[in-house]
């Protein structure tokens, strides 16, 4: 997961998407809550609308995988699920959380997302079943924002929000592909349970996309031998050894860069070579 500078003033809205989610917010608050899901289905054009200026932030990777998605369908996930909740309730009279639906059309609230991500999906080489889907635990229930009124800052979300540059930096990857916490339980508990739960639920485990990341390592593993090679050689009589050097280091550059697939488990390959002479080019801004 690599952080989204996602902000209402770094898109571009068609212009006449306000009046539309004016019209959507309006008939919501008119609603009665049987009514909310057609709305919601009535006026899925404004987060649809928005998917090619998501995907420009992200230069076409899902925010929560940094899986590329080109010719793969993409879904706008609410990051607060918008029809319902599933697990949340009342007790005493009990009552199920209706979504926070007055945030379906808040675009606050959007993030771009792969399928794996964001669906229900069984990993048929696992086992596991992962994807976000209606999920959005909380540390605290009675916390949980029920209304328009509410304040959903007060909620303490144990997904992470790629939109949260603190958030991101609590996973990060073996060597194996595998995402991973990166506080340990007894060191960090409370950043240890949310990453735990959101390598879960987002399915960031999947195996096609741990099998990338080893593919991806493998790679990168290579041009990491290859630049200290080439270096070990450099004196300044082969052109042809300096343009391969060159290469590698460039090639290692465009790995981590933000527009890589899978750019931080590549970081987190090259972190140990950081300090290494032949491969300073790689790591200079």
């Amino acid at each position: 997961m690599r952080h989204i500078p996602y902000k209402l003033s770094s898109i571009t809205f068609p212009s006449d998407w306000e009046s539309r989610a004016a019209n959507a917010r309006t008939a919501m608050a008119k609603a009665s809550p049987k009514d909310r899901s057609n709305i919601i289905k009535d006026y899925q054009s404004l987060w649809k609308d928005l998917k090619p200026e998501l995907a420009r932030l992200s230069y076409d990777k899902c925010w929560y995988t940094e899986a590329p998605q080109a010719g793969t369908d993409i879904d706008i996930d609410h990051f607060r699920p918008k029809n319902s909740v599933r697990g949340a309730h009342r007790e005493s009279p009990y009552e199920e959380h209706p979504g926070y639906w007055w945030r379906a059309f808040d675009p606050t609230n959007f993030r771009l997302s792969c399928i794996m991500a964001n669906r229900r999906r069984h990993d048929i080489a696992t086992g596991h079943v992962g994807g976000k889907a209606d999920e959005f635990p909380l540390q605290d229930e009675t916390r949980r924002a029920w209304c328009p009124e509410d304040d959903c800052d007060d909620e303490q979300p144990l997904l992470l929000d790629p939109c949260d540059p603190f958030d991101v930096t609590l996973v990060t990857f073996s060597e194996q592909g595998e995402a991973i916490a990166r506080y340990s339980a007894s060191d960090k508990p409370w950043f240890n349970k949310r990453a735990e739960v959101s390598i879960d639920l987002y399915h960031l485990n999947h195996s096609m996309l741990r099998n990338a990341r080893i593919s991806m390592r493998d790679q990168i593993e290579k041009l990491i031998a290859d630049a200290k090679r080439y270096f070990k050689k450099l004196d300044g009589t082969d052109p042809d050894l300096e343009r391969a050097y060159k290469r590698a280091i460039e090639l290692l550059r465009e790995a981590r860069s933000p527009a890589a697939p899978y750019s931080v488990f590549a970081e987190s390959i090259m972190e140990p070579h950081k300090f290494e002479e032949s491969l300073r080019g790689v790591f200079q801004s």
